[in-house]
């Protein structure tokens, strides 16, 4: 009688697959990539074109936290307008700049 509770019915084995543990971590891998690695691709994607569509007017945000309006725009260097008058005028990379808020300059911040 113990005998037979002890023995494992074959038709209720796992599949072979979840027996290697090496489809496990191919799986895992997978989930990774769907779930984390490519939305962070297409973000990065959609921030580079942004960045290199930059013109003059753009309200923008640098990394720094810093609030501006590009004043004018030469090759990697963005010359942002920090201030209301017009007198301060900032350069920075354009890898310095988190986000282009507007493309037209209307949209108050």
């Amino acid at each position: 009688m113990i005998r037979l509770l002890a023995q494992t019915d074959p038709a209720q084995e796992a599949p072979w697959f979840l027996q290697n543990p090496i489809f496990l971590v191919v799986g895992m891998v997978l989930i990774w990539w769907l779930l984390v690695l490519k939305p962070q691709r297409k973000q990065e994607k959609e921030r580079t074109a942004k960045l290199e569509a930059i013109k003059k007017g753009d309200k923008v945000l640098t990394r720094a936290g810093i609030y501006g309006v590009v004043s004018r725009v030469k090759d990697d260097v963005v010359v942002i307008r920090i201030d209301t008058d017009g007198k301060v005028l900032v350069p920075f990379q354009k890898t310095a700049i988190e986000d282009v808020l507007t493309g037209d300059g209307s949209d108050a911040s």
